[in-house]
């Protein structure tokens, strides 16, 4: 089976920086303030919650005339082109697109938004299993995304690569390549239920006591499982919500509550210092 190597050579221009794991101390503080706030409300900033309004324009530095900003333009086709010669593309394979989506693409942008930037690829083009072919991807791109810290006026660039033949529930969806709307943004009033939102995200936050507990008992395998287990069942949820009702749908305003909050780095540093715990040998061997 021919795939592709794994090796990893930094080629960019921007300084890559290293994103440390979160401290345990950081995490603890975190976790206390869960455990003060666990009889009555989890802590999630007013301004994440405010930041679903639907705004009058798009936002006018990305934007002019209904189009991208050239020079904005350019930077994008060369980070996506840069991320694939950094990952060794083999030659011959060719880029179907690379597209804009996302609430930077919409009405609905805010101060977390990011520039969703996808790299459109037909998976069939590679001597491998699709399915190991996206797991490549998303490992690479995760990678990149760490080790990178390249902004569009403050807003941090995200990058995907997704295949052709995948169905994107997005809004609004730009082609960077051809300059163009595939699919043009429409300002549409919605209710956004904060108190249902809230209510939903503290769920989600309140089994951080639970593992927090199992890393203090040093129950490390159950602390891997269980935030496995609940991300995944975050990811599940998320995509029920996209299929159902898209961008605007609870389960998704749900999940960018948590993404625009600490949540999601605590469980990865959770879940990285459990397994660290659970790979090291602290006594001499007998």
């Amino acid at each position: 089976m021919k795939f592709f190597r794994l090796e990893k050579t930094l080629l960019f221009e921007n300084k890559p920086i290293n994103r440390p794991i979160q401290q345990l101390d950081e995490i603890d503080a975190l976790a206390s303030t869960i455990d003060d706030n666990i009889s009555k409300e989890a802590n999630i900033p007013k301004d994440v919650l405010n930041s679903f309004k639907i705004k009058d324009n798009l936002n006018q530095d990305i934007w002019s005339e209904d189009k991208l900003n050239p020079k904005i333009k350019k930077k994008l086709i060369n980070i996506a082109k840069d991320f694939l010669k950094d990952i060794e593309l083999p030659k011959g394979i060719k880029i179907n697109d690379i597209i804009f989506t996302g609430s930077l693409a919409n009405y609905n942008w805010s101060k977390f938004s990011d520039i969703d930037l996808h790299i459109v690829i037909d998976f069939k083009q590679f001597e491998a299993d699709e399915k190991m072919v996206e797991d490549y991807f998303y490992a690479q791109k995760s990678i990149w995304n760490q080790e990178h810290d390249i902004t569009v006026f403050d807003y941090p660039v995200e990058l995907y690569v997704q295949d052709v033949n995948h169905e994107l529930v997005a809004n609004a969806v730009y082609s960077v390549l051809r300059d163009k709307w595939l699919k043009k943004p429409k300002r549409e009033e919605f209710d956004v239920d904060r108190k249902a939102i809230k209510d939903s995200a503290e769920k989600y936050i309140h089994y951080l006591k639970d593992i927090r507990q199992d890393y203090k008992d040093k129950h490390y395998q159950k602390v891997v499982d269980k935030v496995t287990k609940l991300k995944n069942k975050i990811k599940n949820m998320r995509k029920a919500g996209l299929e159902s009702g898209g961008e605007y749908s609870h389960e998704n305003l749900v999940f960018k509550v948590l993404r625009r909050t600490q949540f999601m780095d605590i469980l990865d540093s959770f879940k990285s210092k459990a397994y660290d715990n659970l790979m090291s040998i602290s006594e001499p061997m007998k």
